[in-house]
């Protein structure tokens, strides 16, 4: 059973813009709710994380939809500029109009998804180590709608 986390990182590791940014394959940081231990945590990253999610039923009872709240994270140590960046690249995949996940409807993995972007901020957190390092987060809020896997 294919998790939307799963079918979100597939449907990022297509777009030329992100994948120039953080990697490619199974090395690519598009990583569900948190970095993993060996990534570089001095290169750009996405995490995907899902806040909540909603089974939609059709007016007969049916379901088979689910409308999920996802942020994703675009993480940079570089810069804002560079985190502002990946969140660009991400949403609309250096294209105009834009072909990333800002208005997606497709298929991946057997899972239709249809995606849409809410909000971006961008904050900066700091290291827990009491230096003045740390890293930009650009928050992407997005609005997801995928086939229930049963």
């Amino acid at each position: 059973m294919a998790e939307v986390e799963e079918s979100i990182r597939a449907l990022l590791l297509t777009l030329s813009t992100v994948t120039d940014k953080v990697g490619t394959g199974t090395a690519a940081r598009i990583r569900p709710d948190r970095l993993y231990q060996a990534d570089d945590k001095t290169l750009a990253a996405v995490i995907v994380e899902v806040d909540d999610e909603e089974k939609l039923n059709t007016l007969d009872g049916l379901g088979g939809r689910v409308m999920a709240s996802v942020n994703l994270k675009c993480r940079a140590r570089s810069s804002k500029a560079a985190s502002r960046a990946l969140a660009e690249a991400v949403r609309v995949n250096g294209t105009d109009p834009g072909t990333g996940l800002a208005g997606y409807t497709g298929t991946v993995g057997g899972m239709a998804i249809d995606a849409w972007l809410e909000d971006m901020q961008t904050s900066f957190v700091k290291d827990d180590d009491g230096s003045d390092n740390g890293f930009y987060d650009t928050d992407c809020a997005y609005m997801i709608t995928f086939t229930e896997v049963i």
